[in-house]
């Protein structure tokens, strides 16, 4: 590890916006200029080299102060950041409710990476700090590896930022159009490239989200992580590992989405509700990430059933929790009129944006056939 000498200065923070197919230095030449003067995606009313430049000042205060203490809050020894080759801030994503970049500490080939999530309005603030905390409050609890953990968290003049772990080698992936059949999965990587997911990894992407949600779900009040949506990039994948490594990057969220005056105590509809929900709203995407709204086949059904199923035994251990296939026979036993009624129930419950009433509903009478030939086909 290439390290300076301990009177050396922390370098300064070069910024950097990814355009998708790299990243764009704003400090060299017409190319970084140009970019640096482009308006950021929604009603921040700022270009990206003012948000750039407003994150990375909040960083250099007090002599790099912040990320000094990113550095002492990682779980294997670092140098400290005066030994540091470069310090880089890359804009990588933005949405309605916050915008993400990527911190890059260099030590010579080390490398080490965090997420930088930033807000502006006081209600983009509120919504991220709700998000610090049910990150801190969900890692504590559960004590697995699925979703960030936040470092730290800071605030200046018009700016919010949290700083959490970056997965590392994984991506974005979404449903896109492929001939007339049914929408392709594919992954978004750092190059603007899309690789198609083959069938095995399909199922395996699926089990892993249905496991991932399942796993962070209270049994005894049916809260869980929602609103979560694929159109967002919410879930990301690195398929170079074996097994295909699935993350969630995002919890805005965490609430009951059965009714107020619904028994809780009755666990096998509880859990169902949940299964249901997971098989509707793991199939929904938009082209693309931005594009129509979009229903992925139902190839994908044995892996939320799977996984769900994988996850909910897992939680049975030294409970009272019915068993999975217990889960199962009720729906089976349901007629087809009380699963298209139930079904329809929780849909609404479940309902994220104004505009997918239309598009679910009609899609519900075929997607409970699917789910219960699922069931039946499949021994699990």
């Amino acid at each position: 590890m290439d390290k300076k000498s301990s009177n050396s200065t922390v370098p300064p923070i070069r910024c950097f916006v990814n355009t998708g197919s790299r990243p764009v230095p704003l400090d060299s030449g017409p190319e970084g200029a140009a970019t640096g003067r482009q308006m950021l995606p929604g009603e921040t009313g700022m270009t990206y080299g003012q948000y750039l430049g407003l994150v990375a000042g909040l960083l250099s205060q007090n002599s790099f102060q912040i990320p000094g203490e990113l550095l002492k809050k990682q779980p294997k020894p670092w140098p400290k950041l005066e030994a540091s080759s470069s310090l880089e801030l890359i804009a990588e994503k933005h949405g309605a409710l916050y915008s993400v970049s990527r911190l890059r500490v260099r030590f010579g080939d080390d490398i080490l990476q965090f997420a930088v999530n930033c807000a502006f309005s006081p209600q983009q603030q509120a919504f991220l700090q709700v998000e610090v905390d049910l990150l801190s409050e969900l890692g504590a609890r559960f004590d697995l590896p699925y979703i960030p953990t936040p470092f730290i968290a800071a605030q200046s003049p018009g700016l919010m930022l949290f700083i959490a772990q970056w997965f590392e080698n994984h991506h974005e992936f979404h449903l896109s159009a492929a001939g007339s059949g049914a929408p392709a999965i594919k992954i978004w990587n750092d190059t603007g490239e899309r690789k198609v997911i083959e069938s095995p990894k399909i199922l395996e992407l699926y089990a892993q989200a249905a496991q991932i949600l399942t796993s962070y779900l209270d049994i005894d009040t049916f809260s869980q992580i929602y609103p979560w949506h694929h159109a967002a990039g919410d879930f990301i994948i690195d398929d170079t590992q074996t097994p295909t490594s699935l993350r969630l990057i995002t919890v805005r969220g965490y609430r009951p989405l059965l009714s107020e005056d619904s028994d809780c105590r009755n666990k096998l509809l509880g859990a169902l509700h949940f299964l249901i929900n997971l098989c509707i709203r793991m199939r929904i995407d938009r082209l693309d990430g931005v594009g129509e709204l979009a229903w992925a086949g139902a190839h994908c059904l044995p892996g939320v059933v799977r996984g769900f199923r994988q996850a909910w035994e897992s939680r049975r251990k030294n409970s009272t929790l019915p068993r999975a296939e217990e889960i199962f026979s009720l729906f089976r036993a349901l007629s087809v009129e009380e699963r298209m009624a139930f079904a329809e129930a929780v849909a609404l419950d479940g309902m994220i944006e104004a505009d997918e009433s239309e598009f679910l509903l009609a899609r519900l009478p075929a997607c409970m056939v699917e789910l219960a030939n699922t069931l039946e086909d499949c021994r699990f």
